[in-house]
């Protein structure tokens, strides 16, 4: 089209062009336009899916490193309980505590036999002198049977 204006006689601004070369120009113009305007369109959609997978990838990617980070975050606290597990002080420490624990039950049963002993002494006595109760009660129902005895050979003898 450049050409052909270029090439016409005029003046000024003014060109004269030959029509038909005019419109055979502007035939092939519009015959061009809707394969370009297909292909930007085509363009454009390729453009939006390469988009789409390249954020579908990027949110596979986090995705990925999240779960990695999750995994590796779980092996350092796995090893740092393992490398605490082996400690010389941890052990130190448990080793202590079975050792107050163990003198505490042991404390535990020596209060526990002495408290039996005390009830077992207690119960000794209170059967003790449960008998000695029994022998009194006996020994007065006797002295009672003794008077009233005597009494009722008196009131006879009378």
């Amino acid at each position: 089209m450049e050409e052909l204006v270029r090439s016409a006689k005029g003046i000024g601004r003014w060109r004269f062009v030959d029509e038909e070369q005019f419109l055979t120009c502007l035939h092939r113009m519009r015959a061009s336009l809707p394969d370009e305007i297909r292909k930007a369109v085509e363009l454009q959609r390729e453009s939006e899916r390469y988009l789409r997978a390249a954020r579908e990838e990027a949110l596979r990617i986090v995705e990925d490193a999240r779960r990695e980070a999750e995994r590796i975050i779980e092996h350092a606290r796995q090893e740092a309980e393992r490398l605490l597990a082996d400690a010389p002080i941890l052990q130190q420490a448990q080793r202590r505590a079975r050792e107050l624990l163990e003198e505490a039950q042991r404390e535990a049963d020596e209060h526990r036999r002495a408290a039996d002993e005390y009830v077992q002494q207690v119960l000794e006595r209170l059967e003790r002198f449960a008998y000695r109760l029994l022998e009194v009660t006996n020994e007065g129902r006797k002295e009672l049977a003794t008077e009233a005895s005597s009494s009722n050979s008196k009131s006879i003898a009378r």
